[in-house]
């Protein structure tokens, strides 16, 4: 039995991750963030570790990536 890889063990953090920010993000809101958020971050996992094998530091700048697209269009989406 091997145990976890790191790169996987940081997909399932960051997964987690970005549904507590949508969670916290959704707070008073019509809409609940937290799923599509997740979502997001593991399909973006799952592209960057299955589709083109890349090691983990990879995979953390493509989910840094990810926070910044999201807060980007936050800010254009809603600048108020």
């Amino acid at each position: 039995m091997g145990g976890l890889s790191i790169e996987l063990l940081l997909a399932l953090v960051c997964a987690v991750t970005f549904f507590r920010a949508g969670r916290l993000e959704s707070v008073g809101e019509a809409y609940d963030y937290s799923f599509l958020w997740a979502l997001m971050s593991a399909l973006l996992s799952a592209l960057v570790l299955v589709v083109f094998k890349t090691p983990w530091f990879v995979l953390l700048l493509c989910q840094i990536g990810l926070f910044l697209g999201i807060g980007v269009y936050r800010a254009l989406r809603d600048p108020a």
